[in-house]
C-alpha cells in the first residue's frame, strides 16, 4: 500500500510542477549556441552535426555543422541522420491517433489485437496491455541481440518471446525493451491496415510538413543527403566496415529525417498535437496521456547525467523519459545506433524545444547541448555543460578501464585450451538468442552470428574474451568439456549454448 501511495505522490508532484507556466523563452543568443557546438564537436570529435531550437511558433535556431563524413559534404538543415529511438515517440503519436479513433484503448491487452504474442508467463500474456508496451514497464529484458546481432525477422522474435524470463514484474520498474516497441509498430499495422512507417507517413509527417523523414534508410532516394556513421577509436574517426542501417530497428528506431523535419515535429509536439495550419492531429487528452509519468525511474534506470542535474525525481512517460530540472519538468528522448545519436527535449511549459543529430557514436554532447538550452540560469551563473558532460563520461570510462586492467591482472596465466581449437568450431544453438557459429580463422576463432563477427582470444583455460571493437563489448564465452571429451556447450551473455548435432555424413 505504501508503495501505491508513494506512486500517487509522485505522479500528483509531477503534475502540480506541469501546471505551471513557464517564463516566456528569454532573449535567444544564436552565436553562443553557434560557439558552444563548435566547441562540444571538438571534444567528442564529431564529424558532422545538426541543432534546432524552437517554440511552438518561431524557429530560434536551425543549422547544420560540419560534414557528412570526413570528406563528405557539408552539414545544412536538410541532410538526413538517423533519429534512431527518437523514432518512438512518433510510433506512439500513431496509436494516439487508433485511440481517438476508438480503435483500442490503452488497457486493451496486447494479446487481444495481436493473438500469437504469448510470455513465458500466462499472467503476463493476459495482462501486458498497449500501455505498458509504450512505457517500458513490461519487466522484460533486453532483447537487442534479436535485432543487431541477428537481423531476426519480427515474427520470429514474437516466437522467442515465450522463452525469455521476465527480470521483473510488469509495471514494478523501467526497463528499456526495443523489441515491444517493435511490437507496437505492429500493432499500428494491424490496426491500421498499413505498414506504420506508411500510416506515419500519410497521417503524421506529411500534415505537419515534415517532407524529409522516412521510415527506413532504405526508402531514401538517390540524390538526397544523408550522413555516414562514424565511431572514434584510438584517437581516429572510423567508418564501419558493415552496412548497420537502423532498418533492423523497425518500429523501435528506423526512422530518418533532417533537422529541418525534426524541429516542425518538436513545434508539433509544443502545440499540443496541433500543426502550423491549426489542424489538430491528436486529441488534447490523448496528447496528455502521451506526457504523464507512467513508470517511475530509478538512477540507475536512467541517465549517467543525473547525476550532474541532480533531479528531485525521475520517469517515463509514454516513449519520453521525464526529471524536473531548476523547477520545472522537462520531457526528452535520445536515440542510438552504430555511430549515430539523436535527443529531443522539451520544456512544455515553458514552450521551448531542442533537437540534436550526429554522427558518431556515443557523442555525448547531445547532452550538453540539451542542458545548456534548459539552463534559464544567467550567462554569469552559468554552468560549463560542455566541460561538466564531457568529464562525467570520461570519468566513467577510466573506471571501466580501470577495472579492465584489473581483470587482466588477475587473469590467469600460462594455461592453454584442454582441446585443440578445431574441436570447439561448430554451430551451438540458444532458445533465446538462436544460433551462432564457431569458426577456426588460422590461430584464432571466430563467432559468427547473422549480422556480426566476433573476435575471439584466449582467455585462461577454456574461457575465451570475445570483442567486437566497434561498439567497445568485452564479453567471456566459457566452453563446457563433456565427459567423453567434446565441447558440448558455452556460456555466454549469461546464456547456455548447445552444440547442434552435424548433418554431414
Amino acid at each position: 500500500m505504501n508503495n501505491i501511495l508513494n506512486k500517487l505522490y509522485g505522479v500528483f508532484v509531477f503534475s502540480f510542477l506541469a501546471s505551471f507556466s513557464g517564463p516566456a523563452v528569454a532573449d535567444f543568443d544564436g552565436d553562443s549556441l553557434v560557439a558552444f557546438t563548435e566547441r562540444g564537436m571538438a571534444l567528442w570529435h564529431v564529424p558532422g552535426m545538426s541543432v534546432a531550437v524552437v517554440t511552438q511558433d518561431d524557429i530560434l535556431f536551425q543549422r547544420g555543422f560540419g560534414r557528412t563524413a570526413v570528406d563528405g559534404q557539408v552539414v545544412d538543415e536538410h541532410t538526413l541522420f538517423a533519429i534512431a529511438s527518437t523514432t518512438k515517440a512518433m510510433v506512439t503519436a500513431g496509436i494516439l491517433m487508433l485511440v481517438d479513433e476508438g480503435k483500442l484503448s490503452l488497457d486493451d491487452p496486447v494479446s487481444r489485437h495481436i493473438p500469437e504474442l504469448h510470455f513465458a508467463n500466462p499472467l503476463l500474456t493476459e495482462q501486458l496491455n498497449v500501455r505498458d508496451l509504450l512505457a517500458h514497464r513490461t519487466g522484460l529484458p533486453s532483447t537487442d541481440y534479436w535485432s543487431f546481432f541477428q537481423a531476426m525477422p519480427l515474427d520470429e522474435q514474437i516466437r522467442r518471446l515465450q522463452v525469455v524470463e521476465p527480470a521483473a514484474p510488469v509495471r514494478t520498474r523501467l526497463i528499456y525493451q526495443n523489441t515491444m516497441f517493435e511490437v507496437a509498430g505492429l500493432l499500428l499495422e494491424r490496426l491500421s491496415g498499413q505498414r506504420w512507417h506508411h500510416f506515419l507517413t500519410e497521417r503524421l509527417w506529411r500534415p505537419i510538413g515534415m517532407l524529409e523523414t522516412y521510415g527506413t534508410r532504405a526508402e531514401i532516394g538517390e540524390g538526397q543527403v544523408h550522413v555516414t556513421p562514424h565511431f572514434y577509436r584510438d584517437g581516429a574517426l572510423t567508418v564501419p566496415a558493415w552496412d548497420f542501417s537502423a532498418d533492423y530497428a523497425d518500429a523501435a528506431g528506423s526512422v530518418w529525417s533532417s533537422i529541418h523535419d525534426m524541429g516542425l515535429w518538436a513545434q508539433f509536439l509544443l502545440r499540443g498535437g496541433v500543426t502550423s495550419n491549426a489542424e489538430r492531429l491528436i486529441s488534447e487528452t490523448a496528447m496528455q496521456e502521451m506526457f504523464e509519468p507512467h513508470q517511475l525511474a530509478s538512477a540507475g534506470d536512467f541517465y549517467p547525467t543525473v547525476e550532474l542535474t541532480q533531479p528531485n525525481w525521475r520517469s517515463y512517460g509514454l516513449a519520453w523519459f521525464q526529471q524536473d530540472f531548476q523547477g520545472k519538468k522537462i520531457d526528452f528522448h535520445t536515440g542510438s545506433l552504430s555511430g549515430l545519436v539523436a535527443i529531443i527535449g522539451l520544456d512544455r511549459a515553458a514552450g521551448k524545444a531542442i533537437v540534436v543529430l550526429g554522427n558518431r557514436d556515443h557523442a555525448e554532447m547531445r547532452h550538453a547541448l540539451l542542458w545548456e538550452v534548459m539552463d534559464d540560469g544567467s550567462k554569469e551563473a552559468r554552468r560549463d555543460w560542455n566541460q561538466e558532460v564531457f568529464d562525467l563520461y570520461t570519468r566513467q570510462a577510466d573506471e571501466a578501464a580501470g577495472k579492465w586492467r584489473e581483470m587482466e591482472q588477475d587473469r590467469l596465466q600460462g594455461t592453454k585450451p584442454s582441446l585443440p581449437l578445431a574441436d570447439f568450431t561448430g554451430t551451438y544453438q540458444n532458445d533465446v538468442i538462436g544460433d551462432v557459429v564457431i569458426e577456426l580463422t588460422g590461430r584464432d576463432m571466430t563467432l559468427k552470428t547473422s549480422l556480426v563477427d566476433f573476435a575471439m582470444s584466449h582467455w585462461h583455460v577454456n574461457t575465451f574474451l570475445v570483442e567486437f571493437k566497434a561498439w567497445e563489448m568485452r564479453e567471456f564465452l566459457s566452453f563446457n568439456v563433456d565427459p567423453d571429451g567434446m565441447a558440448g556447450s558455452f556460456q555466454f551473455f549469461g546464456k547456455t549454448f548447445n552444440r547442434l548435432e552435424s548433418t554431414d555424413n
